[in-house]
């Protein structure tokens, strides 16, 4: 009979080899590890699978990004000025008066409290209607086309602009206040005398002159007078 072939000692070349039986238990564990490897190679798989879909699309939206960039915009910011405007358009039909259609007269003065009150009278000298709005510029001068003494008026903001129609011949009106109490007490090194005052119709950029004669306060760091708006009363 032949002996097995794993036993040590034997030298028997007719030895037979020995059947290795497996029982259940063994089975089931090559079964169990073959179906965790295959778990595990389908785990992988798929989420690669899945993974490269996500980089395809992460490229092409960082390529879109780069590629699609719009330019930066400007915007243009506008400002509103903080005092009304002098100007306004004029009724249907009518220009605006210019220098050159005015005549500028001061009327006679009144005073009260210290303070004196000239009218300035633009008169329509052209032949057609024209219109007005806002407040004329006003300083005294040394004379017409001279240099300006002391500051100019500023605005009396107690009555609102508005627009004043002038047919030929009409006259529309501007109030100016000077102040004798300021000029006395406040200016008593700088005192001149002045007999001309320069005035710019509104939004108007050359000015008319008339004569007026009194004492003026030549520093230009106080404001000494006012004006009213351009009005159609008296």
């Amino acid at each position: 009979m032949a002996r097995p072939c794993n036993q040590p000692h034997n030298r028997n070349h007719n030895c037979r080899p020995q059947s290795v039986v497996l029982n259940s238990d063994a089975y089931q564990m090559k079964g169990m590890f073959t179906m965790r490897a295959s778990t595990i190679t389908g785990r992988r798989m798929l989420a690669a699978g899945c993974l490269i879909p996500v980089a395809v699309f992460l490229a092409a939206a960082c390529g879109s990004a780069d590629t699609g960039a719009a330019p930066a915009k400007t915007i243009t910011v506008t400002t509103t000025p903080s005092s009304p405007t002098s100007a306004a358009p004029a009724s249907s039909g009518t220009s605006q008066c210019t220098t050159a259609d005015l005549r500028l007269t001061v009327g006679a003065a009144n005073g009260a409290a210290g303070t004196i009150y000239y009218p300035l009278d633009f008169t329509n000298a052209s032949s057609s209607a024209c219109a007005m709005y806002g407040y004329p510029g006003v300083a005294f001068v040394s004379s017409p086309g001279g240099s300006q003494v002391g500051a100019a008026a500023g605005r009396r903001s107690s009555t609102a602009p508005a627009l004043v129609t002038l047919e030929p011949g009409a006259t529309a009106h501007a109030t100016l206040a000077v102040s004798d109490v300021l000029i006395s007490n406040n200016c008593p090194h700088h005192q001149v005398q002045v007999n001309w005052v320069q005035v710019y119709p509104p939004d108007q950029y050359s000015a008319l002159y008339a004569r007026l004669g009194r004492q003026g306060c030549a520093d230009r760091s106080l404001i000494t007078m006012h004006v009213s708006t351009v009005s159609s009363g008296p």
